[in-house]
């Protein structure tokens, strides 16, 4: 099984000039090298990077930048198709990479790393752990993560500090105003700090209403994202693979959507129809108290010129777990790193490889660390440094330290039924998404019971 200690063993290096790296790609002069991705804060930087390289080596970079839902459609079909037209995937978070893996569209690159790999700019032992844990699956290696992206618990430390809401709070509920550790003191925060336009909020009347939290609850991958940070905290098995079952109807998911159901008043109304992106905005424009979400992100978002909501008037939390939780989680959250994976197809296989992977060599990875605001690396060194010319991203730090129970989508939906994630994710969230819109005392177990057909049927051939 490819581990940390197995097959890349010994890897580990210390960061060499990227003049060494840039000798390496000689041989591959004149070569063509196309990426499919995206244009979001860790993408752009690993572009111009590999774009920085690439020309230093006489390589071609072609670079096309999509959307998420576009790259999943537009890899497929060029795959089944029979074409070749890439050479570099984004393939973003891990679920897309094991489907992906197990269909042949994307290559296992261990046979890369042993043939042609350099061990100081591979670097292997320096990533973080949840690097390398997204992308080994027994000897295989399904590609690198090229960022960190954990999420957090975003909150506005202006208003949770004001002395009065802190003790109205504390007279209305009993217990000290502070990020919620449990989602019954979530419910609690959410419901102190939803006001109408008008009200006072620390001191001062509102010009809109605001609300106590933002979830991203967008039908598919947005909704399955949220879900799946729930599915952490409440201790969910969506699917056992010893015994093969589903676990939709059990008291564990009955708890984690009835939290999410009781949220709703809560939210803004645009809340079915959000995407990631847009909650952050919305959190970033003042709408609300606090959102979870990826870090990266947040950080991006309240740095940008214009933003009223900027990084001095908030802080950064774990995310909540549930009392009582089967599984004994310590916070509960979703952790999806960003792949970037070789095509099954590839005409340039190894100049692609080589490309990635002086483009995340260590020496690599802390330029782009010092040059871009909205990159996260996901090496520790990179970590260290970058948290010393920016004390937000300690938070990173800290969270490689704690405890919390971070989940991937490996996790969340373990082998086999990973195979089958896109077909889950669409029957799962389309009866949740029923279920939040519905009225609010609408019964949740039978839609519980229509989920669990739908997903039963789904893994029945597995």
């Amino acid at each position: 099984m490819l581990t940390r200690r197995s097959t890349l063993t010994g890897l580990a290096g210390l960061s060499i000039a990227p003049s060494v790296a840039h000798a390496a790609g000689e041989k591959y002069r004149g070569a063509t090298v196309r990426l499919i991705t995206e244009r979001n804060s860790h993408q752009i930087a690993l572009q111009e990077t590999l774009g920085e390289i690439a020309k230093s080596w006489g390589v071609t970079l072609d670079v096309r930048d999509v959307t998420t839902d576009e790259i999943e459609s537009k890899v497929v079909i060029d795959y089944v198709g029979g074409a070749d037209t890439w050479d570099l995937i984004y393939t973003g978070g891990v679920q897309r990479m094991a489907q992906w893996a197990y269909g042949g569209i994307i290559q296992d690159i261990a046979p890369l790393i042993k043939s042609v790999g350099d061990p100081k700019l591979l670097a292997w032992d320096q990533f973080t752990d949840a690097a390398r844990h997204a992308v080994t699956d027994g000897d295989k290696v399904w590609g690198l993560t090229c960022a960190t992206s954990e999420q957090s618990y975003v909150y506005r430390r202006d208003i949770f500090a004001d002395a009065s809401e802190r003790a109205a709070f504390a007279k209305r509920f009993g217990y000290p105003l502070a990020p919620p550790a449990t989602y019954a003191q979530h419910q609690d925060v959410a419901v102190f700090f939803t006001r109408k336009r008008g009200e006072m909020l620390a001191g001062k009347p509102l010009d809109r209403d605001f609300y106590g939290t933002i979830l991203c609850d967008k039908r598919g991958t947005f909704l399955w994202h949220t879900y799946e940070n729930f599915v952490a905290a409440f201790g969910v098995s969506v699917y056992d693979p010893k015994t093969k079952k589903v676990g939709l109807t059990s008291a564990a998911n009955l708890a984690l959507v009835k939290a999410m159901k009781n949220l709703v008043p809560y939210l803004p109304p645009s809340h079915i129809n959000l995407s990631s992106g847009e909650g952050v905005t919305l959190f970033g424009n003042g709408h609300a108290a606090m959102i979870g979400e990826y870090f990266d992100r947040q950080v991006l978002t309240m740095t940008r010129k214009g933003t009223p909501v900027t990084l001095d008037m908030v802080d950064f939390a774990f995310f909540p777990t549930a009392e009582g939780n089967p599984k004994g989680a310590v916070s509960g959250m979703r952790s999806g790193p960003p792949v970037v994976s070789i095509y099954g197809r590839s005409r340039n296989a190894e100049a692609a490889y080589k490309l990635l992977e002086a483009a995340l060599a260590p020496a690599s990875m802390n330029d782009m660390a010092r040059k871009y605001p909205g990159y996260m690396p996901d090496r520790m060194e990179a970590l260290q440094l970058k948290a010393v010319n920016d004390p937000t991203s300690a938070y990173l730090l800290k969270l490689a330290a704690a405890k919390v129970t971070a989940l991937t989508d490996f996790d969340i939906l373990p082998y086999p039924s990973i195979l089958k994630a896109s077909e889950i994710v669409d029957a799962v969230t389309g009866v949740l998404s029923d279920i939040l819109v519905a009225a609010p005392d609408a019964p949740i177990e039978p839609k519980l019971a229509e989920m669990q057909a739908k997903v039963e049927q789904i893994v029945a051939p597995l």
